[in-house]
């Protein structure tokens, strides 16, 4: 059988050799001069151009074979030039009355250009790679079967790549999405056989060819019904369809276009949002002037931009008094406010409104205080911040804020309902709700721990033993407390701190309020600290009853120079500024410190600018306080420190202290850079200090027995050294002492 076969091939092959090579030639170059002739006519019309590509696809389709054409291809090749024209003409009348209602055009390769004229990008590529073999890229969508009679098998299918698929899974009623109010939907009836006949009608009962829509809008109201005779057919009253159009398909070759259009012909809006839309398509055949009428079962499918769930009864999505709470989610801080908490109310959309694509456009709450002898104590309307941008759409979350002046009076009850809507005004409105104001109560268990949770950010602080976390220099702490017990108020709270430098081996004391959220919180930020510090804290609260509870002792750590940097760069430096004032016995927080290079007496290079913590600074980087920033060794730097209390002499205004310092790799002088009766700056290896207000105030007892009244330099400073000796880097201070008191020998012999 099989040598049958290739014998019955040959034959074939040489029967064509043997034609006459002239004839073959001739019918080839006038379909060539046809075909391009048709072309060049097309391309100057989209819509023909992509009509022509439907006929040169299928004259090409490697599935039919160019050796053996279909009859119908052969027909058309045979006619004469006449028909060939009438038959163009047809089908060129087909392509604009497409293009001239907005309907998608067929490509080539079945797909589609939309409504708008947009190609897709199938158009770029050369006419003759529509005649290769479909690629599972070509756009097929889902074609849902509403006739299944044999030879009169019709489907349904969306017609453009990019709209929504409102066409139901199989066996299905309901889509699966929901497109925007605003968007065209044209949709593909494809048939087995053509639908329409010589005369048939383009609209009225007996269309070949019907789509028909009905909605029912988000209140319940219907909007287009059947029963009144406002069902929708298209927006063109005189053709109900577009077509037919015969595309390369086997199963489906004749097509017929609607489209559920979202505008009117005047442009007025079809839809409206969260609207459901029920479509079926209805097919007329005519078989000798007798009429049958077969539908598809009713499709529906929701619009986007409304809330999801609706309280009216009549409409598909109701949910009834529940509607609400479906749509938006309301959290209430706090839930049980005390005295003279103020509540803030905060609405959020929910997971369904992500779906149905809904955000808050505006909401506003009217708030009822009543005291509890039946006052009404405030009552008035507070906005929420909800707005609509520009794309039309609104928040997905938003607040208000009830004001502490409606809980005044403890034991009075505090009433409120809120209206909530979506960017397309659609209203929801919540039950009434309320809470009782309470009074401020007092600490129960007597234990910090046992009594308010406290919390801090990063977190590891509250959950470890002092001193084990390591933070960032620069790295802010905040601390938050909590009280356990809703009903009990806290008065206020402060966290105590000892802050530590190990350069100066002292530990200084501080105090940071922490600032009222609400009755039951208060929270506050404990600054970032320079590299190498400590920091130990306790949180001191008082409730209403000034019963104070304090928490167990939290603490952490910096990242020290060493960590940082572990080892120096032979080109560079670092040094440390400290600034102390001795007329208050403290380290200076908050002077300015400036450093700035000069290389051959002009201010270049390097310039960094910071305040002193506790009284440390050192060169940082820019925009960064706390980062140390490395300087190039044996550079000039001018140090500048400006401390708003120092006041030299008693004078007004303050005074800079300034001094020129060599920075060399390794810094191991130790010497005394600048002096005067009123300040002293000394460097001690890489550490300068800044010692300000050195100059005492008169003994408020025992007047002087100097015959002169005043304190010679030596002795003040031996006086302001016995002063220092309250400072933990003595050892240091009596080597300073001793050589100011040899330099001062020196210069009096």
């Amino acid at each position: 059988m099989n040598e049958a076969r290739r014998s019955m091939g040959r034959t074939a092959t040489e029967l064509e050799e043997r034609a006459p090579e002239s004839s073959r030639k001739s019918t080839q170059l006038h379909a060539n001069v046809r075909r391009r002739e048709v072309y060049i006519h097309a391309s100057t019309h989209p819509d023909r151009l992509a009509l022509f590509a439907v006929g040169r696809a299928r004259e090409s389709d490697p599935r039919r074979g160019e050796s053996n054409p279909p009859k119908m291809d052969r027909t058309v090749t045979d006619r004469p030039s006449a028909a060939r024209t009438r038959s163009f003409r047809m089908a060129l009348a087909i392509a604009v009355s497409a293009a001239m209602v907005g309907v998608p055009t067929l490509l080539a390769d079945g797909n589609l250009l939309g409504a708008t004229g947009v190609a897709t990008p199938h158009l770029a590529t050369p006419l003759t790679s529509h005649a290769r073999a479909a690629a599972s890229s070509v756009f097929n969508p889902p074609c849902y079967k509403i006739l299944t009679t044999g030879q009169q098998a019709v489907c349904v299918s969306i017609a453009n790549v990019s709209e929504p698929n409102i066409i139901p899974p199989a066996g299905g009623k309901q889509a699966t999405v929901e497109p925007n109010a605003t968007q065209n939907l044209p949709l593909i009836i494809k048939a087995r056989q053509p639908l329409n006949w010589t005369g048939s009608p383009r609209n009225g009962s007996n269309c070949p060819v019907t789509l028909n829509v009905t909605g029912v809008l988000w209140n319940g109201d219907p909007y287009m019904a059947v029963a009144d005779g406002t069902t929708y057919h298209g927006n063109s009253a005189s053709s109900f369809y577009v077509g037919p159009i015969q595309v390369n398909n086997l199963s489906y070759p004749w097509w017929y276009t609607v489209t559920i259009s979202a505008r009117s012909s005047a442009n007025a809006p079809n839809f409206f949002p969260g609207e459901t839309v029920s479509w079926w398509i209805a097919i007329t055949q005519n078989n000798s002037n007798v009429y049958y009428h077969n539908s598809s079962a009713m499709f529906t499918y929701r619009l986007s931009g409304a809330w999801p769930y609706t309280p009216y009864p009549g409409a598909p999505n109701s949910a009834g008094n529940g509607a609400t709470f479906a749509d938006v989610n309301l959290t209430a801080v706090p839930r049980d406010p005390n005295w003279n908490d103020s509540v803030r109310l905060v609405l959020n959309t929910t997971q369904a409104d992500v779906i149905q694509r809904a955000t808050i456009g505006a909401a506003y709450v009217d708030v009822t205080s009543t005291s509890p002898n039946g006052t009404v104590v405030a009552a008035g309307t507070i906005q929420f911040n909800a707005s609509i941008n520009g794309a039309g759409f609104g928040d997905v979350s938003t607040f208000a804020v009830i004001p502490a002046t409606y809980n005044q009076v403890q034991g009075s009850t505090v009433t409120y309902k809120i209206w909530v809507f979506d960017a397309n005004q659609d209203q929801i409105v919540t039950p009434l709700l309320g809470y009782n104001v309470s009074g401020n109560g007092t600490f129960v268990a007597g234990v910090f721990t046992d009594d308010l949770l406290i919390t801090t950010n990063p977190g590891a602080i509250a959950g470890t033993a002092p001193g084990s976390v390591v933070v960032a220099p620069g790295t802010s702490v905040n601390v938050t407390i909590v009280s356990r017990n809703p009903n009990t108020a806290i008065s206020s709270a402060e966290v105590n701190t000892a802050w530590g430098f190990p350069l100066l081996g002292e530990t200084v004391p501080g105090a940071i309020p922490l600032h009222r959220v609400s009755s039951t919180i208060f929270t506050g930020v404990i600054n970032g600290l320079p590299l190498g510090s400590f920091i130990n804290f306790t949180v001191s609260a008082w409730d209403f009853n000034q019963r104070l509870e304090v928490s167990p002792t939290l603490g952490y750590v910096t990242n020290d120079f060493a960590s940082l940097v572990p080892v120096l760069p032979t080109n560079t430096s670092f040094f440390y500024v400290l600034v102390y004032d001795n007329g208050t016995h403290t380290w200076v927080s908050g002077a300015q410190v400036d450093i700035q290079q000069f290389i051959q007496g002009q201010p270049l290079g390097v310039h960094t600018l910071g305040n002193t913590s506790f009284g440390l600074a050192y060169p940082n980087a820019t925009h960064s306080l706390y980062t140390p920033l490395l300087l190039p060794a044996n550079g000039t730097f001018r140090i500048t420190v400006t401390d708003p209390r120092f006041l030299p002499n008693g004078g007004s205004f303050t005074e800079p202290v300034q001094v020129t310092l060599l920075a060399l790799h390794q810094m191991s002088a130790r010497q005394t850079l600048e002096v005067n009766s009123t300040f002293m700056v000394v460097q001690e290896s890489n550490l300068l200090l800044f010692y300000l207000n050195a100059t005492l105030p008169p003994a408020p007892v025992s007047p002087s027995t100097s015959s002169s009244g005043t304190v010679p330099l030596a002795a003040g400073l031996g006086l302001a050294a016995s002063l220092g000796a309250a400072i933990p880097i003595l050892l240091w201070w009596r080597r300073i002492r001793a050589r100011r008191q040899e330099e001062e020998k020196r210069i009096t012999l």
